[in-house]
């Protein structure tokens, strides 16, 4: 791994389990697109909480993060979908964004971030 992609995953807070693939910066476009890759190994159903065996990876999806600089930053990932004996195939959590958002946990909480401050 280089250690931009190393350098991202750290600052993403990001385990083992996932990794920084690539990161894109487009000067034109003022756009980062930070590409992410899941390791594999044993998955966590995000119904019932127990291990399970990968399934494969739902398509790709993106979420918008806080801006790097004046770039808007998007997380770009194929998310694992787990094999739960008890539930089926599910997709899995990811640790950077809820359930069916399209936005990072971080970008989501900007705004109570600034609202908190203003109000100090």
């Amino acid at each position: 791994m280089n250690e931009l992609n190393n350098h991202y995953r750290m600052l993403l807070g990001l385990d083992e389990a996932w990794l920084v693939k690539s990161v894109d910066l487009s000067m034109e476009s003022k756009r980062v697109i930070i590409a992410l890759e899941h390791r594999g190994g044993r998955l966590t159903c995000p119904e019932r909480g127990i291990s399970c065996t990968r399934a494969d990876l739902a398509p790709e999806r993106t979420w918008r993060h806080l801006d790097t600089m004046q770039f808007e930053t998007i997380h770009q990932a194929r998310t694992p979908r787990c094999a739960c004996e008890k539930c089926g195939i599910k997709t899995v959590d990811v640790p950077w964004a809820g359930k069916h958002s399209r936005f990072t946990l971080m970008f989501e909480a900007l705004p109570f971030v600034v609202f908190r401050h203003a109000a100090a």
